[in-house]
């Protein structure tokens, strides 16, 4: 259970630090993170929403990895999100006729296939959190992970004799 609980708590903390990472590099970069998303094939149209609401999404998913109550609904956020921008990178390389950058930081020097790699691992850590953190409730709530079902016991009326 340690090593488990040892392993949410790094895949946690990775997230935590890629999030707020993320987010205040776009801000930080806010007029050029806008202008690569508005030369972009796919999200052009919607470039003004996006330079928003991405940078603000990814603080808050990080500031949901903080109270225990949240940190599965954070897990979910960044293994769906960590899948969106894994299938954009995929869509950009494999389809598109041209490439913007429009990553900020240490991500900005992470040539297009790096950055795919990256992204899929990622997704594959926020997935094994996702089991990880599933495996630990089911643990400490007494189910089996074997048996997720939780019927009551069934209760047969006693025959007199």
């Amino acid at each position: 259970m340690k090593v488990r609980n040892l392993a949410v708590t790094v895949i946690i903390l990775l997230f935590i630090a890629l999030w707020v990472y993320a987010g205040f590099s776009k801000i930080g970069d806010y007029d050029n993170f806008k202008f690569q998303l508005g030369r972009s094939p796919y999200v052009q149209h919607l470039a003004d929403f996006i330079a928003k609401a991405l940078p603000t999404a990814e603080i808050i998913t990080a500031l949901l990895f903080i109270p225990k109550a949240t940190r599965l609904l954070a897990m979910y956020l960044s293994f769906f999100g960590m899948l969106i921008f894994t299938g954009y990178i995929y869509a950009m390389l494999n389809y598109s006729y041209f490439v913007p950058c429009s990553c900020g930081g240490i991500l900005n020097d992470l040539g297009w296939h790096e950055h795919l790699i990256f992204n899929i691992f990622f997704t594959l850590l926020a997935l094994t959190g996702i089991i990880l953190m599933v495996y630990n409730r089911n643990i400490s709530r007494g189910t089996s992970p074997k048996d997720t079902t939780t019927l009551p016991p069934i209760n047969r009326p006693q025959v007199a004799s």
